[in-house]
């Protein structure tokens, strides 16, 4: 990663950050890694890091990917999601950042390197579930990278929080969806997922791509 031990940029910071999906055992993973350093340290975090003067994003994003990783990937295999700024995302300062995703058929063993103390393959519910410590607001990125990449959809719960199926009494295996961002928790799914979670919003992975995840 950049060294970035030096004084906050005035204008603030241009980072990148690398949402990347496998398929492992059955079950949709993104890459994650463990952060060495503060702010949130020891919370899981996508891939990325600060773009060096003269590197262009997507290079960025490519070579950050193996240094935090030791996963290396052609930069045509990821596409661009969208920009995050929102003051505030960053304890540290203003910082802008690009993320991209992409997906690998085959999972390989990732290895924690540069300001990353570990890194591994995440079940996706797993990561955006409240009850895991995620870093800044990589959440909410891999939740647009779900919706994006894979075709997920948010339905609105039913009476008292359950899935519309589960109010009506009715089977909700492969049932409903998420609510507001930074709140989502995974509930009923497919069979290599999670059982369902009462009281909560939960995702409908009944998509064309779901649950076999296929690359669109």
């Amino acid at each position: 990663m950049t060294d970035n031990s030096g004084p906050w940029p005035t204008g603030g910071a241009f980072t990148v950050d690398v949402v990347l999906f496998t398929k492992r055992d059955g079950v949709l993973s993104v890459l994650a890694v463990e952060r060495a350093k503060e702010p949130f340290r020891a919370a899981l975090a996508l891939p990325g890091g600060f773009v060096e003067p003269g590197e262009r994003a997507p290079e960025a994003a490519v070579r950050e990917l193996g240094e935090e990783t030791g996963v290396m990937i052609d930069r045509d295999h990821l596409r661009r999601l969208a920009c995050y700024g929102a003051p505030g995302r960053d304890p540290r300062g203003r910082v802008v950042s690009v993320a991209y995703h992409g997906y690998l058929p085959g999972a390989p063993v990732p290895r924690g390197g540069s300001d990353a103390r570990a890194a591994r393959w995440v079940d996706v519910l797993e990561f955006l579930s409240p009850g895991v410590r995620v870093a800044f607001d990589h959440r909410d990125i891999v939740v647009d990278a779900v919706v994006r990449r894979f075709g997920w959809r948010p339905v609105a719960p039913g009476p008292n929080g359950l899935p519309p199926a589960a109010a009506d009494g009715d089977d909700v295996t492969g049932g409903a969806s998420p609510v507001p961002r930074s709140t989502r928790v995974p509930g009923p799914a497919d069979n290599s997922m999670k059982p369902p979670v009462p009281l909560a919003p939960t995702w409908n992975l009944n998509a064309p791509s779901c649950p076999s995840h296929t690359i669109p």
